[in-house]
């Protein structure tokens, strides 16, 4: 062996060639299906009860089928999230699971319903399978932002006298009243609009629905919707410009007569309706809308006898000075002998200006009669609820048609009385002495068995 030179014994050299391919061999990946989920959520300002979406995004990254797949979501903390499960189709955890290929995108669009109010709700969504060789990617945490604070609903309303569709010099409505509702509030609020014809609400809670409208418009002007609206803190609803316009009434008129003043049961009405316009503008789109309610007594006006005005054509014209008589016919309601009356009411439209024009036209069926008992109270805290010793005692009681007294009661020690065989029909019931009816009282129909015999309590106030 020749000298200076250093020979390895055979079996280091062995482990060192073991060694050396080692290390020269390419680290290799696992194996399996590696599956990763992505989750975007429908933006907003979210309040209880909405409805919010979430779309899932599943990736098979691995080299292999995930099988047995599953979605879950749930509420992890905050305002509580309700998903129906079934809305993961085949990967819901209800069931066995679903294959995902390799390579295979899947998105599945989930929704809920927000619960009460706990915070910003934080969901949990995860999609699960067997053998997973990378599970750090498959849970997702998604955040929804829930609307916090209060509101203010704010604005100016206008008679838009100039057709222009904003507020002008001298357009504002003052004393009107303004009135919100909406969810978190048991009654309406009331604002009364200013000199300016401005109202505002201050410190209102959010809601999903809230809704402004106006009564006691000054002038006759009718206001026009300002529609649902949505108080979630973005403060959408401080200047709110509310249009109100002229009514419908003011040019287009109407008038009902019928043939005759009495029938029986079982005649043929006849009733007359005239359309008139007194402005200077053609008149379109015009029906009627014609009751036949009445307890079942009002005369039974087929819609096709109106013609172009009827209310499923809703194409009656009328130019300006123009004037329309339309006629129709129908029998009288055999309810019509127990109720005492026929007639009709109807209302003349164009389905989108407002205050449009209403008739009402009546005629005698008499024949029977019927006793009518009920009570009359004192509304005497005006709380506008029947409470103990508010019966009007010993009082006497008069029926009044067109003016004329048909028939007397008196009541007993609790408010009571009953008047004896009346003619069917309408009345107002009077009590001499310093009451009045209340409000949309006063009025009593006298109806014949079946239709008749309930007892009727009727409120009085101080007059």
């Amino acid at each position: 062996m020749p000298t200076g030179r250093f020979v390895r014994p055979a079996a280091v050299l062995a482990a060192a060639l073991v060694m050396a391919g080692t290390a020269a061999a390419p680290a290799s990946a696992a194996s399996g299906p590696n599956l990763e989920v992505s989750v975007v959520a429908q933006e907003g300002r979210w309040l209880s009860g909405d409805t919010v979406g979430l779309d899932v995004t599943v990736r098979n990254l691995g080299d292999a089928v995930a099988f047995g797949a599953f979605g879950t979501a749930y509420t992890e903390s905050g305002t509580p999230l309700r998903i129906d499960r079934n809305q993961w189709g085949d990967l819901s955890d209800g069931g066995s699971g679903a294959p995902i290929a390799q390579g295979e995108t899947r998105t599945v669009h989930l929704t809920g319903q927000l619960g009460t109010f706990d915070g910003d709700s934080v969901v949990h969504v995860e999609v699960h399978a067997g053998q997973d060789i990378d599970y750090s990617d498959n849970v997702r945490l998604v955040t929804l932002p829930m609307a916090r604070g209060t509101e203010r609903v704010a604005g100016v309303l206008y008679g838009d006298a100039n057709g222009d569709g904003k507020p002008s010099a001298g357009e504002a409505l003052a004393g009107a009243e303004a009135h919100f509702i909406g969810v978190g509030t048991t009654t309406d609020m009331v604002a009364v609009t200013d000199a300016t014809g401005h109202f505002s609400f201050d410190n209102l809670p959010l809601s999903r629905y809230a809704y402004v409208s106006f009564q006691k418009v000054p002038g006759g002007w009718v206001d026009q919707p300002v529609g649902e609206m949505r108080l979630d803190g973005r403060g959408a609803y401080t200047a709110l410009e509310v249009r109100a316009v002229r009514p419908l009434s003011d040019v287009l008129h109407e008038t009902l007569a019928l043939d005759k003043t009495t029938y029986a049961a079982g005649d043929t009405g006849k009733v007359t309706v005239t359309l008139s316009n007194s402005g200077t503008q053609p008149l379109t789109g015009l029906f009627l809308s014609c009751d036949a309610g009445g307890f079942g007594s009002e005369l039974p006006v087929t819609d096709d006898q109106w013609g172009a005005f009827g209310s499923q054509r809703r194409a009656g014209t009328l130019a300006p000075g123009q004037r329309v008589v339309l006629t129709a016919t129908a029998k009288v309601p055999d309810r019509a002998a127990y109720t005492g009356s026929t007639g009709l009411d109807c209302t003349a439209d164009d389905g989108h200006s407002g205050g449009a024009p209403y008739a009402v036209v009546t005629a005698k069926v008499p024949g029977k009669v019927a006793d009518s008992r009920g009570q009359v109270w004192l509304d005497k805290n005006g709380n506008g609820a029947l409470d103990l010793d508010e019966g009007l005692a010993f009082r006497n009681l008069v029926l009044v048609e067109d003016g004329t007294i048909c028939a007397y009661a008196r009541t007993d020690a609790n408010g009571f009385a009953t008047f004896k065989n009346v003619p069917v029909g309408t009345y107002q019931l009077r009590v001499p002495g310093p009451w009045k009816p209340a409000p949309f009282e006063g009025d009593l129909g006298v109806f014949a068995p079946p239709y008749g015999g309930g007892e009727w309590h009727l409120r009085f106030v101080a007059g």
